[in-house]
């Protein structure tokens, strides 16, 4: 079936946002005899059970691997509670209300647990928590690597661009450890898709990259194998976040399907990653990063057939509406919309991509040691980061709105509206 996988992506997101109460009311239509209702139906009793965990409530002892760190809590991974004598695995994420954990580290800690219908599940207040230096081995390895690398490199952006480091590391990392007016500042810009690392940051990286690759080979599997590779290192690195990990996850599956040579639709590439989140963790359609990154790559890609056809700069400013489309129902319920995120949007793509070009190529030479060509190379992005400000500033001069639930229905409708009228169905 040719939208098989997207039909599974929203039937087990369909199945963890319900409860099993009303998920069971559902269970009749697997006696219709049309398909992609029926795969719809497997799938919402699928996310269900997915979903059901134990209720964890009272003093624990946990130990897991950090994956992100704020300044006032850490999510870890690969939790395991102590229980009548065994170790035994959460299979959930966890919140850690503390500033001590580092991430990119195992911990050990105790405390008060609680359980929650959000993301992440379960959350930490600790008693005694502590990081240590060892990782397991595998893939918590190369996180812990990469977590390294992203905080050497972050000292690096420090020392080079002092004044601007702040917002590199929330353009490149998602972490830019803004203070509050800062944070809403960026929020009522309209431009807060920039500071999380999303498809447009690995699109660019994935592109730099085969840039860079293709001065050394020709090769069609060569040249998007190692860009692929190297886009997904960047975004683990973030921690990864949920919109970076589908980015690099749908390049990934994307160039293997073309190196096969075997077609494949692009709303299905997101539906088998997005199926693949789901099942590591469930829960993650509780976050807002991770609904507001598949709404807008599910609108774009929805509308992929019509936009193939226009000259590239109203493609371009289609793209951007079609991705404020996507995640405007979100921000309506729970921010501020700025109605011309599409335009400054556009615009600010053209001072993004040399930067993140710039950053990159200054990271490689960096890692392999010419730190002072790094630096000069780094000092040479501060117009770009200037010019990302300045637009922050100008997007403040414009009008913004809380619609609220009003919003978040006439946004919904007006979706609606556009897939009847101008996308093709699925």
């Amino acid at each position: 079936m040719r939208y098989a996988w997207i039909i599974v992506f929203l039937g087990l997101m369909t199945g963890v946002l319900l409860t099993p109460v009303f998920a069971l009311f559902f269970i009749p239509l697997i006696l219709i005899k049309e398909t992609n209702l029926r795969i719809y139906t497997f799938s919402i009793i699928l996310g269900m059970l997915l979903s059901l965990g134990p209720n964890l409530q009272g003093n624990v002892e946990i130990v897991g691997f950090i994956t992100v760190s704020k300044a006032s809590y850490s999510i870890a991974t690969n939790v395991k509670i102590y229980d009548n004598g065994k170790w035994k695995n959460l299979r959930h994420d966890l919140k850690i209300i503390s500033e001590k954990l580092e991430a990119g580290k195992e911990f050990y800690a105790t405390g008060l647990i609680s359980t929650t219908f959000s993301y992440p599940r379960y959350v930490l207040k600790p008693s005694f928590c502590a990081s240590s230096p060892h990782t397991t081995r595998g893939y918590w390895k190369i996180l812990a690597f990469l977590q390294s690398w992203k905080s050497k490199q972050q000292r690096f952006i420090k020392m080079s661009l002092p004044k601007y480091a702040k917002t590199v590391n929330g353009l490149v990392f998602s972490d830019g450890n803004f203070d509050l007016s800062e944070s809403r500042k960026v929020m009522e810009s309209g431009l807060g898709h920039l500071f999380a690392v999303s498809g447009l940051h690995v699109g660019i990286v994935y592109a730099a990259f085969e840039i860079l690759i293709s001065f050394f080979t020709y090769k069609f599997y060569l040249r998007r194998s190692l860009s692929s590779l190297f886009a997904l290192l960047f975004a683990l690195s973030t921690g990864p976040t949920p919109s970076a990990l589908r980015a690099s996850l749908m390049l990934l599956t994307w160039n293997f399907f073309k190196i096969i040579d075997y077609p494949i639709e692009p709303l299905n590439v997101l539906g088998l990653v997005g199926t693949l989140n789901i099942i590591f963790e469930p829960y993650s359609v509780l976050s807002l990063s991770f609904l507001m990154s598949y709404s807008a790559t599910g609108v774009i890609l929805f509308f992929s057939n019509n936009l193939n056809k226009l000259p590239v700069i109203l493609k371009s400013v289609l793209i951007s509406l079609l991705a404020f489309l996507g995640v405007a129902p979100f921000l309506s319920v729970t921010s501020v919309v700025n109605l011309l995120s599409p335009l400054l949007g556009t615009a600010a793509i053209v001072f993004v991509t040399p930067l993140l070009w710039g950053i990159c190529g200054s990271f490689l030479l960096n890692s392999i040691g010419f730190t002072r060509l790094a630096f000069f190379i780094m000092k040479g992005t501060g117009p770009f980061v200037y010019a990302i400000e300045k637009l922050l500033d100008i997007s403040l001069l414009f009008p913004r709105f809380y619609f609220g639930i009003a919003g978040y229905i006439l946004f919904i409708m007006l979706l609606l509206a556009l897939f009847l009228h101008f996308g093709h169905k699925p």
